[in-house]
């Protein structure tokens, strides 16, 4: 009786069908993780006022959901909750140079997060092939994020895109090789559905 690998491996059947797609989008990302990393001056700043612009969209939403609170007191502090939005969102638009040396610390502070994640991720999808591929960046991620500590403040200019820009690319190379991975492991997706 042949076993559904999706039945023993329920990530490979969505990997499996969405192959094409994950191909795609790590390419895209590699392009991008390169450009980030040839232009990190630009892409730092992208970065700071990427945050701004979405920090200033959040407290838009904020103030607008301040008045869904039943009480004053909530609708209140909803509002203070925008303000306090909208001035970091502000001050990162006014003062961008500033604003990078306190994203780099959070960028720091979420590489360390994102690549403890993957790695955890990893070891769950483990018997599953292509589980290195994610245990790498998972790794790489986090070592990119105590390097980023390490060389604060003075490379706070040029290390924030630097460092996004080869986690980019770290990331859109795994989605390309966990796809590859999942189909030479469990052959095409017809044998899957045949099996089922």
């Amino acid at each position: 009786m042949t076993m559904n690998p999706a039945d023993e491996f329920p990530f490979a059947d969505g990997i499996k069908r969405s192959r094409n797609v994950m191909i795609a989008l790590g390419v895209v990302m590699i392009l991008m993780g390169f450009a980030a990393i040839v232009f990190p001056l630009i892409s730092t700043l992208g970065v700071v006022w990427m945050t701004a612009v979405m920090l200033i969209i959040a407290s838009i939403a904020q103030t607008i959901g301040a008045f869904s609170y039943p009480k004053w007191g909530g609708v209140i502090l909803g509002l203070l909750i925008a303000a306090v939005w909208l001035i970091g969102g502000l001050y990162l638009m006014i003062f961008p140079l500033e604003g990078v040396f306190v994203l780099t610390i959070i960028l720091a502070a979420m590489f360390l997060a994102e690549g403890v994640i993957k790695t955890v991720l990893s070891f769950r999808m483990r018997p599953l092939s292509g589980w290195g591929w994610l245990l790498f960046d998972g790794l790489i991620t986090a070592v990119l994020g105590a390097l980023l500590i390490w060389q604060m403040p003075s490379a706070a200019l040029w290390a924030l895109g630097t460092l996004a820009g080869i986690s980019i690319i770290i990331s859109g190379w795994t989605l390309i090789m966990i796809p590859i991975a999942v189909s030479r492991a469990f052959g095409d997706i017809t044998d899957i559905d045949q099996t089922t």
